[in-house]
C-alpha cells in the first residue's frame, strides 16, 4: 500500500487550526437560499477557469462565466469544450460527492472531462506511452511511473484513501497528499492535474468542507501557477516528503475559507440594506472594513480610477444607507453602516 511521508508540523497544526475555525464559522452562518446559486455558480466557474489556466488555456474569467451561462464566445473550439468539460466535471463531483472514489469513478471523470478532446480509445483509460513532467523550458523535469505500473500504482492510492489511517487524519492532509500523488503518478495521457485538482475537491467534500459547494481551491492555486508547480516538484526532489506541499495545499484551505467568508459578509451586509452590490462596491466595502474611515483620495488612490467613477461606486451606497459621510467638501469622509 502506499505510504505517504511528512510531518505535522506546529505551522500545519496552526493552518489546520485555522481552518477547522473558518469551516465551523460558514457552516454555522444561515446562508440564505437565494444567495446559494450565486455563489455556487461563482465558485464554479472560478475553479473552472483557474483549473483550465493552470494547464494554459487562454479564456478570460469573464469568458468562462459567458460558457458557464450557454452564451457564444470567440475562440478556438478546443480553448471552449476544456472549460465545458470542466464544468460538467464539477457538476458530477457536486451531485455524486458522497459516492466512493474507486478506479470506475475516476475513468468517468476522466472521459467527461476529455469528450472530445481524445480520441474515444484514450478517454477514461489509462496511459498506454510513458508520458513525462515537462517545465515551461520544455525540459523533462519527473518522469512519471510507466504505463505497466500505473494501474497498481493508482490502486495502491485508492486503498490507501480508504485506509483506517487515511480516515484518521485531518481532511486538508487527506486531499493534500491525494493531489500530489495522483498528479505524480500521471496516469493519463491528457488531463491529469485538472483531474487531480477535482478528486482532491470531492475529497473535501466527503468529509464535510465546502458542503455548499461555494469555494475554488483552484482560484488559489492559478493565482501563483509558478508557486503551484515548484511545490509539486519541490517534494518531488525531496524523495516525495511531502510536508512542505501540505503547509501549502493548508494555506490555501485557510486563504480560499478567509475569501469565502467576506463573501457571505458582503452578501449579508447588501440584503440588510436592500441593495445587489457590484464588484467594486464589494471592494469598497472590504476597505471600509479595514479603515474607520476613507476619503474620496484615498479611494482614487486605491482603485486607480476617476474622481467620477468613485461617485458611480458610492452614490448606490449612499442611497441605501450602507455607507454614510463625515464632514464636507474635501474633507468629506466615508464610513460603513454597520
Amino acid at each position: 500500500m502506499y505510504k505517504p511521508t511528512y510531518r505535522i508540523t506546529p505551522y500545519l497544526m496552526k493552518l489546520i487550526e485555522e481552518a477547522g475555525s473558518l469551516r465551523f464559522w460558514i457552516e454555522q452562518m444561515p446562508l440564505k437560499v437565494t444567495w446559494l446559486p450565486l455563489l455556487q455558480h461563482e465558485a464554479r466557474v472560478r475553479s473552472t477557469h483557474s483549473s483550465t489556466a493552470i494547464e494554459g488555456n487562454p479564456l478570460t474569467l469573464a469568458q468562462v462565466n459567458a460558457v458557464a451561462k450557454g452564451e457564444t464566445i470567440g475562440g478556438p473550439d478546443k480553448d471552449k469544450l476544456e472549460v465545458e468539460n470542466y464544468i460538467k466535471v464539477l457538476h458530477w463531483v457536486e451531485k455524486n460527492y458522497a459516492e466512493e472514489i474507486n478506479e470506475a469513478a475516476i475513468f468517468n471523470l476522466h472521459k467527461i472531462l476529455t469528450n472530445g478532446l481524445l480520441p474515444e480509445e484514450r478517454s477514461g483509460r489509462y496511459k498506454d506511452k510513458q508520458n513525462y513532467v515537462i517545465d515551461e523550458r520544455k525540459v523533462r523535469i519527473f518522469t512519471p511511473p510507466s504505463p505497466a505500473e500505473t494501474p497498481g500504482a493508482i490502486r495502491e492510492l485508492l486503498d490507501w484513501l480508504d485506509s483506517p489511517g487515511s480516515r484518521e487524519l485531518p481532511p486538508v492532509l487527506v486531499a493534500a497528499i491525494f493531489h500530489h500523488r495522483f498528479v505524480s503518478i500521471h496516469p493519463f495521457i491528457d488531463g491529469n492535474g485538472r483531474l487531480a485538482r477535482a478528486l482532491a475537491a470531492w475529497i473535501l467534500y466527503q468529509h464535510g468542507y465546502d458542503t455548499y459547494h461555494i469555494f475554488s481551491l483552484d482560484d488559489y492555486f492559478a493565482g501563483d501557477r509558478q508557486r503551484y508547480y515548484q511545490k509539486l516538484q519541490q517534494a518531488r526532489e525531496l524523495d516525495d516528503e511531502l510536508t512542505h506541499w501540505i503547509e501549502y495545499v493548508a494555506e490555501g484551505v485557510v486563504k480560499t475559507l478567509k475569501d469565502v467568508k467576506v463573501r457571505i459578509e458582503d452578501l449579508q451586509v447588501s440584503t440588510r440594506h436592500n441593495i445587489t452590490l457590484t464588484p467594486g462596491q464589494e471592494e469598497l466595502i472590504r476597505v471600509l472594513r479595514l479603515k474607520e474611515s476613507v476619503t474620496s483620495a484615498d479611494l482614487r488612490e486605491t482603485f486607480k480610477v476617476s474622481r467620477a467613477r468613485i461617485h458611480q461606486i458610492v452614490t448606490p451606497l449612499l442611497k441605501s444607507g450602507l455607507v454614510k459621510t463625515s464632514g464636507q467638501g474635501r474633507s468629506t469622509r466615508y464610513l460603513l453602516v454597520l
